[in-house]
């Protein structure tokens, strides 16, 4: 059946010459390579694709920590326009290639900028974990008992990128499969300094097995006066930390 499949995507395409399948997500037309076009249903995270269109305007700088195959980062690329710019941070070699590509396909190059590190508390190298599975989004630098795989790569803070670049982002939309905490330690000044929005991910489980707490991120929220709403209301601390499972929520800065 791969077989097959892999045929018919070649044949895709050599039928659209190369030039990617276009799909509406959310409302967006984006292009993606056959082989991964079908990878997102239609009404995928409406949440997301509604916080990005209130908060993303023309010129802003945006940060897509874990950026996985590029939909996010081409949805807020054409938000900023060509006075903007998107740093998309994808660690997994074959995933950053087929982000790639798919900036590349949605004329994009030169607004998305794409990394190869891990964001975390602080620079370095570690290694990160791989499921196997192609084009995962539960690759992480928390080892689950999905993991099957170590990748050598290097790690940024939020803080010493911003410095690094000389830039005041607008924006973070942060999905890391379990290291949120630290890639909130390591962007204490980017939140005290420029107050930026952000989207984010929490996934409880692989929180848990980085030996962290919904707590200590509600704290360091707190810390950073930074309101957490979800579902378009201000949530409470005694809701917010005892989720089991996947959420996702706004940052506003107050």
């Amino acid at each position: 059946m791969d077989a097959i499949k892999t045929i018919a995507y070649k044949a895709l395409d050599i039928v659209t010459l190369g030039r990617g399948v276009e799909r509406n997500i959310g409302g967006a037309h984006i292009k993606f390579p056959a082989r991964w076009s079908r990878y997102y249903e239609a009404e995928y995270e409406p949440e997301t694709f509604a916080f990005f269109r209130e908060n993303v305007k023309s010129g802003d700088t945006v940060l897509d920590i874990g950026g996985h195959i590029g939909l996010f980062a081409v949805v807020t690329a054409r938000l900023v326009g060509s006075e903007g710019t998107v740093y998309s941070f994808e660690p997994t070699p074959f995933t950053r290639s087929v982000l790639t590509e798919v900036v590349e396909l949605n004329g994009l190059s030169d607004i998305i900028e794409v990394r190869s590190e891990a964001v975390s508390s602080k620079s370095g190298e570690t290694v990160f974990f791989d499921t196997g599975d192609t084009i995962s989004n539960a690759n992480s630098l928390v080892k689950t008992e999905r993991s099957k795989t170590e990748i050598p790569i290097k790690l940024i803070s939020v803080d010493e990128f911003v410095k690094e670049k000389g830039i005041a982002p607008n924006c973070l939309k942060i999905d890391v499969e379990g290291v949120e905490l630290d890639v909130l330690r390591g962007a204490r000044e980017t939140f005290l300094t420029h107050r930026p929005v952000a989207r984010l991910g929490l996934h409880p489980p692989f929180i848990m097995q980085n030996g962290q707490s919904l707590e200590e991120i509600w704290a360091i929220l707190e810390e950073y006066k930074m309101q957490v709403v979800f579902d378009g209301k201000p949530a409470e601390k005694d809701w917010f930390c005892s989720q089991p499972a996947l959420f996702d929520v706004n940052l506003l800065p107050f």
